[in-house]
């Protein structure tokens, strides 16, 4: 679970530990009460649709790591060396570089790098969690 994930579970169990209570039990609430409870609704709806959305976009960088990786295999077997850079893999072994790995705000890019191993990096769960691909080894590991 990313960050965010995390925010919106302290922020479900906030609503439904505290908030829920409050609306249903206080009688200095009474009055407002049902407007208190759409709000928790409302609330609650949001946790989950951001807890629900983690996996698909999981999904999503899995995807489009798998392409670039593709394309780079497929421009080593065509030239027998890694490329130095992933912009030359366009247009003849992808269509083009997605910007992103992830739906997200933040900086969530492809990175590679080449030197003496090659290595496809982006962000899986900011601010940390770096996912990378090594081609030479092909295994999946974390930078952090």
């Amino acid at each position: 679970m990313d960050a965010l994930g995390v925010y919106a579970f302290l922020i479900g169990a906030f609503l439904i530990m505290v908030y829920l209570p409050r609306s249903l039990l206080a009688e200095k609430y009474a009055a407002c009460r049902k407007e208190r409870l759409i709000r928790f609704v409302v609330y609650l709806a949001a946790v989950g649709t951001v807890l629900s959305l983690i996996p698909i976009n999981r999904q999503i960088a899995e995807e489009r790591a798998e392409r670039i990786i593709a394309a780079v295999e497929n421009y080593k077997a065509a030239n027998g060396r890694y490329p130095d850079r992933l912009d030359q893999l366009v247009p003849q072994f992808i269509a083009v570089i997605p910007a992103k790995a992830r739906a997200t705000f933040t900086d969530s890019g492809f990175r590679y790098f080449a030197g003496e191993s090659h290595t496809l990096m982006y962000v899986a769960m900011p601010p940390f969690g770096r996912r990378t691909y090594n081609f030479e080894t092909k295994s999946w590991g974390f930078m952090d």
